[in-house]
């Protein structure tokens, strides 16, 4: 829901260390800052004001800095006045006759909230008005345990919400624990998607040649986590069995880099080079090493959209979902695609601020 209002601040403010005061005497020279959070600060507090060009200015047509009327500098709070409201400190501003209450003639002058992507400064009758969407941002980091949200005064906080990420593997149990995604191992049950094997180190295996508890069907033997003949295990090269090397290739576990092989089913990186296996490359055209995808992710290039991954970072969209490249949008809370900032420009319709 969007709502319009004109932003006053009325707080009230108590003299503290963080309350500020200009103790060197003299009237308010302006207080310095960065951006607008800086005029609200641990260092200075300047209620009212926005940061407009390295200065803490009051962003209400005018008002100006100054001490209430009765008091003066450094004994008050400053804080943004009308000027006939202002103490004998009065700023050179107030000299003469006083600026309009109104004035302005397009939004581009009306100052918005304090985070841009919660709305805008709207000019109404010749009046500055802040427009702010409270609540959730369209753009979210998807899988995070968290969403982004607008206050009602124009800030984005972050709360815990139950946005589980989906990491792709049946072997893992997805949850948040409060506001930390959690892909927990699930060990020793059955792989709950395939329903064939059981869960060992988030992998589905055939077997676990430790745990007698999962015994290979049809008489075959354990090797490792998988089911093979009785010849697999013999420390012996069966060349008449379809062994390609010793108790490795044909129906037996992948051969090593280095041992003998026929194709590159023969070996654990899937690739057969002159009967050799080989060590994984970038450039061998298939998924073997650390890649997360063919030729793609961990050491070698980002992963198109649909390669494989289990990170963001594994992926040119910087998106990664249930072990796939997602192709960037304009509400995945990531600066992708042809966007000038995150989610904003280029294909997308939200403008970037500044």
């Amino acid at each position: 829901m969007t709502t319009r209002f004109t932003h006053y601040i009325t707080a009230s403010f108590f003299l503290s260390s963080s309350t500020l005061f200009f103790a060197c005497g003299g009237p308010y020279q302006g207080a310095t800052c960065e951006v607008t959070d800086d005029c609200q600060s641990e260092h200075q507090n300047v209620p009212g004001t926005i940061c407009v060009d390295g200065l803490c200015e009051c962003w209400e047509p005018g008002k100006v800095v100054c001490c209430a009327r009765g008091e003066k500098e450094p004994g008050c709070i400053l804080q943004c006045r009308p000027c006939d409201e202002c103490g004998e400190d009065r700023p050179a501003e107030c000299s003469g006759e006083p600026e309009p209450s109104g004035g302005c003639k397009s939004d581009a002058a009306c100052p918005g909230p304090p985070d841009a992507r919660c709305g805008a400064g709207r000019c109404v009758d010749g009046a500055c008005e802040v427009e702010i969407a409270v609540g959730p941002l369209v753009s979210q980091i998807r899988g995070d345990c968290k969403q982004d949200e607008c206050t009602k005064d124009g800030r984005v906080v972050s709360v815990a919400a139950y946005d589980v990420y989906n990491d792709g593997n049946e072997c893992t149990n997805d949850l948040c624990d409060y506001d930390t995604p959690i892909n927990a191992q699930l060990t020793g049950v059955l792989c709950p998607i395939s329903g064939a094997g059981r869960c060992h180190e988030a992998q589905c295996v055939e077997c676990i040649d430790s745990d007698p508890t999962m015994p290979c069907p049809n008489g075959l033997v354990c090797d490792g986590t998988l089911c093979v003949r009785n010849h697999c295990v013999n420390n012996r090269h069966d060349p008449g069995s379809g062994e390609t090397d010793y108790n490795c290739g044909g129906p037996c576990k992948p051969c090593p880099m280095g041992f003998d092989c026929a194709t590159g089913d023969d070996c654990l990186e899937g690739v057969c080079d002159a009967g050799i296996c080989r060590a994984p490359t970038c450039t061998d055209g298939v998924k073997n090493g650390a890649e997360t995808g063919v030729d793609c992710g961990a050491p070698c290039p980002r992963c198109a959209p649909d390669g494989g991954c289990t990170t963001g970072a594994d992926c040119t969209s910087g998106v990664c979902w249930a072990g796939a490249c997602m192709p960037p949008t304009c509400t995945d809370a990531v600066k992708n695609g042809g966007e000038r900032g995150v989610d904003c420009g280029g294909e997308c319709d939200a403008e970037c601020p500044g």
